[in-house]
């Protein structure tokens, strides 16, 4: 399967045209206002087709979520990772999600948007995307301080800058900021973070 942030246009695999046509046609019309016969015809497959990939449009939208979501986790941890400054992996993973964010509006507005309370299903699909951003985060952080900070603080620091991150991200692609400066915005977000685990670590010290 191609990957799904680098498809431009409608790709060759039925459930890649699937996945392609499914995430237009939501962040256009809505997932409610988006039919699965649509779907197969923005996609050039049979309804046949479809049914033979995914029991129902609540069983793609699941399966829609969590490829999205996986590969932009895996785009975030190779930023971060590549980055040989410590103080700068934090800033690196950031930017990376910014940058597809903002090139990808359309992943950004299902992710965060329109996916929210579609089904059960979904939702911990979704949360286990934002446990896994936050654990990166932590994983970042962890080594910085010292030993008396203990892990579930650290651990509750990071959901909250993640929560923190993805307000920004929704809010500037509802609004279509085009004169957005990522750089910028990921250096305040990356302050953000560094001055909340700053404050947590004071706390210990004094």
């Amino acid at each position: 399967m191609m990957t799904m942030l680098r498809m431009k246009e409608l790709p060759k695999e039925a459930k890649d045209k699937i996945f392609f046509s499914a995430l237009k046609l939501f962040a256009a019309k809505g997932f409610k206002n988006t039919s699965v016969l649509e779907i197969v015809e923005s996609a050039h497959v049979s309804k046949t087709t479809f049914y033979q990939q995914f029991s129902s449009k609540e069983a793609l939208v699941v399966a829609l979520c969590k490829d999205l979501i996986d590969e932009i986790a895996l785009e975030i941890k190779k930023a971060a990772m590549q980055e040989l400054r410590v103080g700068y992996k934090a800033y690196a993973g950031i930017l990376r999600y910014l940058e597809i964010c903002f090139t990808n509006p359309s992943v950004a507005h299902f992710i965060l948007l329109e996916s929210v309370g579609i089904s059960d299903e979904v939702e911990i699909v979704r949360r286990e995307a934002m446990q896994n951003f936050a654990d990166l985060i932590f994983i970042l952080a962890h080594q910085e301080f010292p030993e008396q900070v203990r892990e579930e603080e650290i651990h509750i620091i990071s959901q909250a800058m993640v929560g923190a991150i993805n307000e920004v991200v929704v809010r500037n692609v509802k609004e279509e900021n085009r004169d957005l400066d990522m750089e910028e915005l990921a250096r305040l977000l990356n302050r953000l973070v560094i001055g909340a685990f700053v404050n947590l670590s004071n706390n210990h010290l004094t």
